[in-house]
């Protein structure tokens, strides 16, 4: 979820850091575990910019983590709900047997599919292989004939 900022003072990442008085990568551990629960925060410019309700997010969730023995990822979702950030579902949503129906019968289809184009590749390697068996079989078969063939040449001109 998207949050609409007003104008107002915007800290850069390395700025946020030094008020906080934590290294440039933890805060970038905490974007990373906000965005993941749907926080995003604003960007200028291509570069992430911290407003004063951010400072104070940030501040919080650093108390939060370091007095309690919450994980980080229980940590970040306390101070959304706290904060009203993000709609956080506790469990998943219902949904009916007719939309999993709808939703499962094109995927089902996808895999029928895809079943009988598989066996249609196998059946014809399959044959391949057979043929080339054949093929080896007979020209063993061939040299072998070749074979004593030569042997009873040999045989009849030594004697």
């Amino acid at each position: 979820m998207l949050r609409v900022i007003t104008a107002e003072a915007a800290y850069t990442t390395e700025e946020l850091a030094d008020i906080l008085g934590l290294p440039i990568s933890t805060i970038r551990k905490y974007n990373f575990h906000f965005s993941k629960i749907g926080l995003q925060f604003t960007k200028k410019q291509g570069r992430l910019a911290y407003t004063n309700d951010d400072v104070t997010i940030f501040h919080e969730l650093k108390k939060m983590y370091a007095n309690s023995e919450m994980t980080l990822e229980k940590a970040v979702i306390t101070v959304a709900k706290k904060f009203n950030l993000v709609q956080i579902l506790d469990t998943p949503p219902n949904i009916s047997t007719e939309k999993q129906t709808l939703i499962l019968e094109p995927l089902e289809a996808q895999i029928k599919e895809i079943q009988s184009y598989i066996d249609a590749k196998f059946e014809e390697r399959e044959r391949q292989l057979i043929s080339m068996a054949r093929e080896i079989r007979a020209l063993k078969k061939a040299q072998q004939q070749k074979k004593s063939f030569y042997k009873w040449l040999k045989t009849f001109f030594e004697k």
